[in-house]
C-alpha cells in the first residue's frame, strides 16, 4: 500500500511539473543537463519567442504577420525537407528579420540515428535552409536527443537551446491554456516554445496576440533568442 501511494504521488508530481512548468523546477534541469539552454539568465526586460517545426504555408504567414503587427522578432526553428518545400516562407523569414534555428531534417526523433547520420542530417538541413548563412541554435526535434549527439550539434559549432515556456501546442491544448502557461512564465530571459508547423496550429496563432500583448503588460520585449543572448552578454552559451 506504500508502495502505491508513493508512486501515485510520484506520478501526480510527474504531471503537474509536466502541465504547470514551475520555473523552480529548471535550476534542476540546468544541473541535470548543462549543455541544453532553457532560459538566460539576464536583468534586462527581453523575452526570446521561438517557432518549431515550420515553415508551414498557412501558419507561418500567419505568425509572421502578428509578430510584424507587434513589433516583435522571434527565432524559428525549421525542419530541413520543409524548409525545401517552402523555400519562399523562409525567404520571408529571413526578410523580415527573424532567427533561424536548425530543427533537424525530418521531424522525427534522433535517438536512432549512428553519429554519421546524426551529423549528416544537420547538415543537410543548413543546405536546406540556405542563403550561406552559418547557424548558431540547434533545437532537437521532440527535445530529445542523446547526450553523444548534443555534443555533436556542439562541436559543429551550434547551441543547444530547448525553453521553459512551452505550452505542448502539438497536444492540442485550449487557447486559454496556451496564454496561461506562458504568461506565468513571462519574466526577463525566458524563452518561448510554441509550434507554427504542426498540421494545425490554429490555438497557438489565436493565443499569439494575447501572449504579445501581456509581455508588453509586463514591460517585457520579444526578441530572437540570439538577440537576448547577446543582448546578455552571451550567457547560456
Amino acid at each position: 500500500m506504500v508502495l502505491l501511494l508513493v508512486g501515485a504521488m510520484v506520478v501526480v508530481m510527474g504531471l503537474v511539473v509536466f502541465w504547470v512548468e514551475p520555473l523552480g523546477v529548471l535550476g534542476v534541469l540546468e544541473r541535470l543537463t548543462p549543455n541544453i539552454v532553457y532560459r538566460v539568465r539576464t536583468e534586462l526586460p527581453l523575452v526570446a519567442l521561438s517557432f518549431d517545426d515550420g515553415p508551414h504555408p498557412a501558419f507561418t504567414p500567419q505568425v509572421l504577420e502578428i509578430l510584424k503587427q507587434h513589433e516583435a522578432k522571434a527565432t524559428f526553428f525549421l525542419i530541413g525537407e520543409r524548409a525545401l518545400r517552402y523555400p519562399e516562407v523562409v525567404a520571408r523569414i529571413r526578410a523580415e528579420g527573424h532567427e533561424i534555428g536548425n530543427h533537424y531534417l525530418r521531424n522525427g526523433a534522433t535517438l536512432g540515428h549512428s553519429n554519421e547520420e546524426f551529423m549528416g542530417n544537420l547538415e543537410k538541413t543548413e543546405r536546406a535552409i540556405g542563403a550561406g548563412e552559418k547557424l548558431e541554435l540547434f533545437r532537437p526535434p521532440g527535445g530529445v536527443a542523446w547526450a553523444r549527439q548534443i555534443r555533436l550539434a556542439r562541436e559543429r559549432g551550434y547551441t543547444c537551446v530547448l525553453g521553459c515556456a512551452y505550452p505542448h501546442d502539438p497536444m492540442h491544448p485550449p487557447v486559454w491554456y496556451i496564454r496561461w502557461l506562458i504568461e506565468k512564465n513571462l519574466a526577463p530571459g525566458t524563452i518561448v516554445i510554441l509550434h507554427d508547423g504542426i498540421a494545425n496550429a490554429k490555438r497557438s496563432v489565436a493565443a499569439l496576440p494575447q501572449i504579445l500583448a501581456a509581455g508588453r503588460k509586463k514591460g517585457l520585449r520579444f526578441v530572437s533568442i540570439g538577440e537576448l543572448r547577446r543582448r546578455s552578454g552571451g550567457q547560456g552559451e
